[in-house]
C-alpha cells in the first residue's frame, strides 16, 4: 500500500526538497548541538562570521531527500538546496540543519518525538552550539510550523520568514487524519520513524489546546521581521490524502496578521507543491534588507 504514496512524495522530492550531488555548504564550518534528552542533531555554518543568523532546515536538506530516497523517489540534482543556502549565506550567517530529528546526521527521533516543546529546545540547542544569540527561522509547510512554534517559545528567535502553513486556523485535526494514514501504510524504517514525528507533533498541537492569538500577540515584538508567505491555489497535497486548507486562512486573516506586524504575501496562482523559489525567495530577501537582528 505504501507505494502508492510515491507520486506525491515524487513530487515533493523535485518542488521542495531536491537532493543535491553535493553538500550546499561544502566550505563551510560543522559539527553536532547536544540536547537535553540525548539527541545531537547536526548543523553547517556558512556566511559572513559577523552577519546576523538564520535556521533552515527541513525541507531543504540532504537529509530529507534521503528519507525520500528510502521510500523508492529517485534523487535529483537541481540544485535547489544549494542555491538557497548559498543565496542566505551571500549576506547572512547560514545555519543550515539536518531536522527534524533523524534526518541526515542528526540522530533520533526519540519515542514520542516531535512536540513543538521539543522543536524550539533543538533551535536554541543549534544556536547555542554555533555561538549564536538570535535568529530568524526559515521553513515551508511543516518547518514553517516549527518556526510558528519556536518564535511563540522564545524570544531568541528574532522573526520569522515561512510559507505554506497558516500562522491561525490552522488545519492541525485534518493534518493529523491524513499523515496517520500515510504514516501507517509505510514500511518499517527510517522514514516511518520521521513521520511518526510529524504525526506526534500536529496531536501535540491539539492535545495541548494550544493558542495561537496569544501566540501572535507574543510575537508582536517582532513587528517588522514577521513574513508569511503562501501560493493563492494552496490546498495542502492532495495526492498524499493532504487536501488541507492552507491558502484559505491565510488569506482570511491577512489584514489581522498585518495589524499585528506580519508581512503577509499572497502569490498567485501557485499551490504547495509548485511554489518555487523564484516565486518566493527575491521578495523575502528584499524583506530582509537592511535589518539586522
Amino acid at each position: 500500500m505504501w507505494k502508492s504514496l510515491l507520486p506525491g512524495l515524487l513530487s515533493m522530492v523535485f518542488m521542495l526538497s531536491a537532493v543535491t550531488s553535493a553538500a550546499a555548504d561544502g566550505n563551510a564550518m560543522s559539527g553536532y548541538a547536544e540536547t537535553e534528552d540525548g539527541i545531537r542533531i547536526h548543523y553547517r555554518v556558512s556566511g559572513p562570521p559577523d552577519a546576523s543568523a538564520i535556521i533552515i532546515g527541513y525541507p531543504w536538506t540532504e537529509g530529507w531527500g534521503q528519507i525520500m530516497a528510502e521510500l523508492g523517489a529517485p534523487t535529483d540534482d537541481s540544485g535547489v538546496n544549494e542555491r538557497l543556502v548559498e543565496t542566505l549565506a551571500s549576506k547572512y550567517r547560514v545555519l543550515h540543519v539536518d531536522y527534524p530529528r533523524g534526518t541526515g546526521n542528526s540522530t533520533g527521533p526519540l519515542p514520542g518525538d516531535l512536540k513543538p516543546d521539543t522543536v524550539a529546545r533543538d533551535y536554541v540547542a543549534v544556536a547555542d552550539a554555533a555561538g549564536v544569540d538570535r535568529f530568524v527561522a526559515f521553513g515551508y509547510s511543516w518547518s514553517a510550523g516549527f518556526g510558528i512554534h519556536v518564535a511563540s517559545r522564545t524570544k531568541r528567535c528574532a522573526g520569522l520568514i515561512i510559507g505554506g502553513w497558516p500562522v491561525l486556523d490552522a488545519p492541525h485535526e485534518e493534518i493529523v487524519v491524513g499523515s496517520r494514514a500515510n504514516t501507517e501504510a509505510l514500511p518499517t524504517g527510517r522514514a516511518k520513524d520521521v513521520m511518526t514525528t510529524n504525526v506526534n507533533y500536529y496531536t501535540d498541537i491539539i492535545d495541548s489546546q494550544w493558542d495561537a492569538d496569544a501566540a501572535v500577540d507574543f510575537m508582536s515584538d517582532r513587528a517588522g521581521l514577521l513574513y508569511l508567505f503562501v501560493g493563492s491555489e494552496d490546498v495542502g497535497v492532495p495526492t498524499l490524502g493532504l487536501e488541507l486548507p492552507v491558502a484559505k486562512p491565510i488569506i482570511e486573516h491577512k489584514a489581522a496578521l498585518e495589524n499585528k506586524g506580519w508581512e503577509v504575501v499572497i502569490i498567485d496562482g501557485y499551490d504547495h507543491m509548485n511554489l518555487t523559489l523564484d516565486a518566493w525567495l527575491p521578495d523575502a530577501m528584499a524583506f530582509l534588507e537592511g535589518k539586522s537582528w
